[in-house]
C-alpha cells in the first residue's frame, strides 16, 4: 500500500488485495477527503466491498468524501453509495467538485 498526503486529500494506492482494508483503514480518524486507488487490482471480493461501504460511511459522517479508482472491467455489486471512477484524474476532479460544493454550501 502506498500512502501520500496531498494538499487537499489523502491518497492510498493498493497493489494487491492481500492487505485487509479493515485493519488498515477502519481504525483511522478521517480529517480530509480520501482517494482509494484499486486500479491495479484484477478482482474485488465482497469482503472488501463491505469494508469500503463502512469506510465510506465513516468519511461521510466526518464531513468528507471518498472516491474509489477501480477498473471499469471489474463489476461489483452494491456500489450505489460509492463514488467509483476509472482513473486517478477523474477521482481528483470529483474531489475538487465536492470541495467546491462544500465551500459554496451546496450539494447535489
Amino acid at each position: 500500500m502506498t500512502l501520500n498526503n496531498k494538499d487537499s486529500h489523502l491518497y492510498l494506492k493498493f497493489e494487491n488485495t492481500n492487505s485487509t482494508l479493515d485493519t488498515n483503514l477502519l481504525p483511522l480518524k478521517f480529517s480530509s477527503d480520501l482517494i482509494l486507488d484499486f486500479s491495479s487490482l484484477e478482482t474485488m471480493d465482497e469482503a472488501h466491498l463491505c469494508s469500503l461501504n463502512q469506510i465510506n460511511q465513516d468519511i461521510i459522517n466526518a464531513g468528507f468524501c471518498l472516491v474509489i479508482v477501480l477498473k471499469e472491467s471489474l463489476s461489483i455489486t452494491s456500489s450505489e453509495s460509492l463514488n467509483i471512477v476509472p482513473t486517478l484524474i477523474e477521482a481528483e476532479d470529483y474531489l475538487e467538485m465536492e470541495q467546491i460544493q462544500r465551500d459554496l454550501g451546496t450539494s447535489l
